[in-house]
């Protein structure tokens, strides 16, 4: 099918597959946009129960209009070929975010399930039923918005049962409510059951029944209760625990009526882990966006009244419809000099904030925008000189520019592997590694790379040249350190009692270097990177990325917005004050006084004078950020999600 015309729908790539049929990623030729295609599989044509559910599909999600519900905007059918044409999402699916990060940090998730519940109140008071909630079919898109997917075997309430034939069950396994198990008739309360369960994997990583064979799952729904988060991970409140126990309660009487009740709950926690006085903390959280949308079921709360308040919703809905089309408007003036980009993929949500009170959310910047060759993922970005510099992302994406950074071109890189890092030791020699132990290796200055065989097969996320050697040390998941004496060509796996995510390793000298990972992991060894002891943990949130000004002082910067510092090489660290409201996901220093801090909110942190003092300023992006460089002529880059490349020139002080 790729390459095929449908109409005037050009397929691209296929997204994903699924029960009905196929989901394809197709480019508009009427209106040069890309869009999601789902075709129906073609045994089923024939078949006139599934014609008419898939006909229903598009009907019923036709008439939902939300900024957290993936809109339809028709069929397509010829030649025997009959499909939906839906928005195309770029981004990433909480499922996929699970399985990269292991677990989501709780204000993430948290920020994930209000969005959620925003798109299915709104749904439940337009009479329908979304019946497979689960991490899979929600997708955080370019702005890092929930957008929810495939309401494919949603019903109208008020449709009747005519087409869903009684003693079928509805929705995936792991996810489905108590009465789905026993065949009943789904309600709005299975939605919460299902957002339940996906807000405990959020946290957890599994599923709370994730055992067994199917028949045991199923008892599990009907007679077990889920395990207390805060019996599995010692950060999270046991507030969590109550509302889960709530929102996954086998009795429809004691879980929660609406999804107003759970948000209700879910934004009290979000107050009390501000530890801010309620009253001030809602006053500052009053809605703006529908992240935040608290009030967005009014009235009686009783889901025999749901029709009662669809009056309401549509106020709401316009609302929220005339505040995205003044930000279409000043995104379409400004396209020149900033561009929205991909999903987050860590947000510290703390409640007060908004997306649009996020400091980074400023349209004046002095940041420009260099056109891009792509609109993948960029992970890493590095110079080796003034005037050529290199960049990864995605795909096995490899960019390459010869003029300080003015155009980039694609290179081949022959994988198709996610490429997280990417560095020079000199102007020949440099190394790429990513997903599933991806090493490249180049002694050309880039022209050519050569695929690297070792025996490390978890992804590897970060790697350093000890300076003056030709050691490299790479870090990766499942506890990965592995490490080369000969610039990268052979590699040994270095030992340590550590199975976690190790995200950033940093040398401070030839010999002592540190390592930062998951669960507040730190590792540091003192001959050159060939053995490593673990460091007494300061903190049990994940560490994104390390860097030092100085063989002394040194910063640690972590998913959950915290910043750490050291004044003794790494000895002992200290959290010192952070506003961000985002994921922090790189840090470096360009000098011995000049260093940025990116983050998954478009967030910018500068300091000039060693990081005594950091100031957020405007990136003029809602992007994520992935990694900073500088070239000789003292140009500073940015390098993000969607192909994004942003540039500046450092002022001399």
């Amino acid at each position: 099918m790729i390459g095929r015309n449908i109409e005037h729908y050009k397929i691209v790539e296929i997204l994903g597959k699924g029960g009905m049929g196929v989901v394809y990623k197709a480019f508009d030729l009427k209106l040069e946009r890309f869009v999601a295609l789902k075709i129906l599989n073609s045994d089923l044509l024939s078949n006139p129960h599934f014609l008419e559910r898939f006909k229903r599909e598009a009907k019923h999600q036709a008439k939902l209009n939300h900024p957290n519900i993936v809109p339809v905007y028709g069929f397509a059918e010829e030649n025997g070929i009959l499909g939906i044409i839906m928005e195309y999402v770029p981004g990433e699916t909480v499922e996929s975010l699970i399985k990269r990060l292991g677990r989501l940090e709780l204000q993430y998730a948290l920020s994930i399930v209000k969005q959620v519940l925003a798109g299915i109140g709104y749904a439940h008071s337009k009479g329908f039923i979304h019946r497979d909630i689960k991490p899979s079919n929600i997708i955080l898109n370019n702005e890092g918005i929930v957008k929810i997917m495939d309401f494919g075997i949603s019903k109208s309430v008020t449709e009747g049962r005519a087409l869903t034939k009684t003693g079928t069950k509805i929705g995936t396994i792991l996810y489905m409510s108590p009465e789905q198990v026993k065949a009943k008739e789904p309600t709005t309360q299975s939605d919460i059951y299902s957002l339940g369960i996906t807000f405990f994997e959020m946290l957890v990583g599994k599923a709370p029944f994730d055992t067994g064979t199917d028949y045991e799952i199923m008892e599990a729904h009907l007679k077990k209760n889920p395990p207390r988060v805060s019996s599995l991970i010692a950060s999270i409140p046991p507030a969590v625990d109550t509302i889960i126990a709530k929102a996954m309660h086998k009795s429809l009487a004691k879980r929660y009526t609406t999804c107003e009740d759970f948000l209700d709950d879910v934004n009290r926690l979000s107050i009390e882990l501000l530890k801010v006085k309620p009253e001030k903390a809602r006053k500052k959280t009053k809605p703006k966006t529908n992240v935040k949308q608290k009030n967005f079921l009014t009235g009686d709360k009783r889901v025999t009244t749901i029709k009662q308040k669809s009056k309401y919703y549509l106020w709401f809905s316009l609302t929220i419809l005339l505040f995205a089309g003044l930000i279409y408007f000043v995104y379409s003036t400004v396209s020149n000099i900033w561009k929205n980009d991909n999903y987050i993929t860590k947000i510290k949500d703390k409640g007060k904030n908004t997306y649009v009170s996020n400091p980074a959310y400023i349209l004046k910047s002095n940041w420009v925008k260099i056109e891009s060759p792509t609109d993948e993922n960029l992970n890493s970005i590095t110079f080796i000189n003034s005037t050529v510099g290199f960049s990864c992302g995605s795909n096995g994406v490899i960019l390459k520019t010869t003029n300080s950074g003015d155009t980039w071109t694609l290179s081949d890189s022959s994988t198709s592997n996610i490429l997280y890092k990417i560095d020079f030791s000199d102007d020949l020699n440099g190394i790429a590694v990513g997903e599933k132990g991806t090493i490249l290796l180049t002694n050309n200055g880039g022209n050519s790379w050569e695929k690297i065989t070792t025996k490390a097969f978890s992804s590897l996320f970060d790697f350093q040249y000890i300076n003056g050697t030709s050691i490299v040390v790479a870090v990766g998941a499942n506890g990965t350190i592995i490490r080369s004496e000969d610039g990268g060509y052979t590699w040994n796996r270095i030992s340590t009692s550590i199975n976690k995510l190790l995200y950033s390793v940093k040398f401070i000298n030839e010999n002592t270097g540190i390592i930062v990972g998951w669960d507040g992991e730190v590792l540091q060894s003192d001959n050159a990177g060939k053995t490593w002891r673990v460091i007494t943990k300061f903190t049990t949130y994940y560490l994104r990325s390390i860097d030092f000004v100085s063989e002394d002082t040194g910063f640690i910067v972590g998913g959950g917005g915290e910043i750490y510092k050291t004044t003794n090489g790494g000895s002992s660290w200290k959290q010192i004050p952070s506003n961000t409201i985002s994921g922090l996901l790189n840090i470096k220093f360009i000098d011995d006084k000049n260093g940025f801090i990116v983050g998954n909110k478009g967030e910018l942190l500068t300091t000039s004078d060693a990081g005594e003092h950091w100031a957020e300023i405007s990136s003029g992006t809602f992007s994520t950020l992935k990694s900073v460089a500088t070239n000789d002529n003292k140009s500073i880059f940015i390098a993000g999600n969607g192909g994004l490349i942003l540039k500046n020139t450092l002022k001399s002080n």
